[in-house]
């Protein structure tokens, strides 16, 4: 079985997630937007979020540093699986894709996320308020599904009108701080992409296959932080070099242990 098909499942599952408050308005299982929600009675925050909050309040605030927990956790093990698996953003940006596919350019904008992250982190405790939080592309469509269509979700189709005419992932790339933080929490992610040099040909197709332009197996900062576990370089090679493992277990270049094997072989 494909990655992806396990993956566009699990994406399909948590696109729902914004439509079941409107369902099934008294639910116990899921209630809230993808920044703050109470899944299963338990409380769960975007990392970026309340972090922003605290920042605006200049207060330390433990409830709210409980409820990022669960998504640290993930983030430690699997890495900024949010992004490619989650995110609502994400989810809407490839089915635009599908159904028109966008020119795809190889010019990442590096550090540029991360410098942006920097900013509105220090626009929180300048202003006294969770900037980004307020103008989130993934809060807007939150907020749109709860409330209705407002002036701001003109934001999310400017992206999407981005991602059609300009560049596949440019937002995602580019420009989201959120994904950037997921990144650097990820950083030392359990499981990651190993690539079993014996079979590997070359042909570069799993970099191609990469919509965040990752050139994958390679071990600079910035490649690490970027990839995001979607799984589409380990559809893309034909060799089944490419493949999810533990990466305490990558050393050397020979043959490494694998994750999923069942999905991925």
């Amino acid at each position: 079985m494909k990655v992806k098909a396990v993956r566009r499942t699990v994406q399909l599952l948590a696109f729902s997630l914004l439509f079941l408050p409107l369902v099934w308005p008294v639910n116990r299982m899921w209630f809230g937007t993808y920044l703050s929600s109470q899944a299963v009675g338990m409380a769960l925050t975007d990392p970026l979020a309340a972090i922003e909050v605290m920042l605006a309040g200049t207060m330390i605030w433990w409830p709210l540093i409980g409820s990022m927990i669960p998504l640290l956790i993930a983030t430690l093990l699997f890495g900024r699986v949010f992004c490619s698996w989650i995110c609502p953003l994400n989810t809407v940006f490839e089915l635009a894709a599908s159904i028109r596919a966008p020119r795809v350019r190889r010019n990442r904008n590096g550090w540029l996320p991360y410098q942006i992250l920097v900013l509105f982190l220090l626009a929180a405790l300048i202003t006294n308020l969770p900037l980004f939080t307020i103008l989130s592309p993934i809060g807007i469509l939150s907020r749109t599904v709860a409330f209705g269509v407002g002036l701001e979700l003109l934001f999310v189709v400017a992206l999407i009108a981005l991602e059609w005419l300009y560049d596949r992932k440019a937002w995602c790339r580019n420009l989201c701080p959120a994904g950037a933080l997921y990144g650097l929490l990820g950083k030392w992610r359990l499981v990651t992409i190993g690539i079993d040099r014996s079979h590997c040909c070359s042909c570069h197709k799993c970099r191609n296959a990469c919509t965040l332009q990752v050139d994958v197996g390679s071990h600079r900062p910035l490649d690490q932080l970027t990839c995001t576990n979607c799984g589409d370089c380990v559809d893309a090679c034909a060799a089944k070099a490419v493949y999810f493992t533990w990466k305490s277990k990558q050393k050397g270049g020979g043959v490494q242990h694998e994750f999923m094997d069942g999905i991925t072989r």
